[in-house]
């Protein structure tokens, strides 16, 4: 496995940070067994080998004064062995979440123990920002149509203030935020996909326009829960779908916007987080992958500026 398969956006003793690319598994499954980006990772930190951690060196607990001599070194040493359970590294990082196949962008893991139930209590709390750019166009297949509940409404100051039906003109929103919530299950026609059903587990995205061009959009969105195609899905129930997308786009037509890209523009660009020990909020941002860049060039360069300004946020 090629150590080029991600970038790394930031590393220390607790936390790494990368950039995958598309077209590449993040985890093994039956299907791929290997050559996924977890082989290539645990390669990168095989190469890379540990770091100087040191448990800390503390005075003796108050307690333990009038304990034997051999009894404090015995105490100390089962407090040192302690630390390196949970501040060590760990034999192998854990994957905080997922990113599909091809969708490329920021992916975290947890070097530690401890590092790692700090984020995964960030994430239970919805306290974790994802950001992500997608480029849509208008239209959906028929398979997509929700088949439960669906909430659409704009927020004002982060709650609900106006509720909307189907169907909805997303792109006529402007820069006001959106929430979508519908419980998202497998299709049972077509495991492959997701769609909102009776059956589903609860989810929710934001959403907000950037820019507008004819049937297209740039458009931000935010899962707050974690599930499976959750934006391509949300996205797709609306009536709208990611360019590019092979699974719940309808075919593009040769010559078109849609028919120029080989994968859906789908780019988790910034993950929002309490970084671990320090408790400090942190911003890491992947650059747009740059067939993405060629593609919104080629065929939306007025999108430009507002790309740029989107990538200011300063990682840590």
């Amino acid at each position: 496995m090629k150590l080029d398969a991600f970038s790394v956006i930031y590393q220390d003793h607790h936390l790494l940070i990368v950039n995958k690319p598309a077209g590449l598994v993040i985890h093994p499954t039956y299907k791929h067994a290997d050559g996924t980006m977890w082989d290539a990772i645990l390669a990168y930190l095989e190469q890379w080998g540990g770091d100087d951690w040191q448990p800390p060196e503390l005075p003796d607990e108050p307690a333990w004064a009038k304990a034997p001599a051999h009894v404090r070194e015995m105490l100390r040493e089962k407090r040192a062995q302690w630390y390196w359970e949970k501040e060590g590294l760990l034999n192998r990082p854990c994957l905080l979440h997922r990113l599909d196949k091809d969708t490329s962008g920021v992916v975290a893991l947890a070097r530690t123990e401890r590092c790692c139930r700090h984020i995964i209590r960030q994430f239970e709390r919805h306290t974790i920002v994802k950001r992500y750019l997608a480029v849509v166009q208008k239209g959906a297949p028929e398979w997509a149509r929700p088949r439960a509940g669906l909430r659409m409404a704009r927020l004002f100051d982060g709650k609900p203030e106006q509720d909307f039906d189907l169907p909805f003109d997303l792109l006529s929103m402007g820069q006001q935020d959106v929430m979508v919530e519908g419980a998202l299950m497998r299709d049972p026609a077509d495991r492959r996909r997701c769609i909102v059903g009776a059956e589903g587990q609860h989810a929710a995205t934001m959403l907000k326009v950037l820019a507008v061009e004819g049937d297209f959009g740039l458009v931000e969105a935010r899962p707050v829960t974690g599930r499976t195609h959750q934006i391509r899905a949300h996205l797709a129930v609306l009536g709208y779908a990611i360019v590019g997308d092979q699974t719940y786009a309808p075919p593009a037509m040769l010559g078109t916007p849609g028919a120029g890209l080989g994968r859906q523009f789908l780019h988790a660009f910034s993950l929002e987080l309490r970084r671990y020990p320090d408790n400090v909020l942190c911003t890491f941002v992947a650059p747009l992958a740059g067939d993405l860049v060629a593609w919104q060039e080629q065929y939306f360069p007025q999108w430009s500026g507002v790309l740029d300004a989107s990538k200011t946020v300063p990682a840590e």
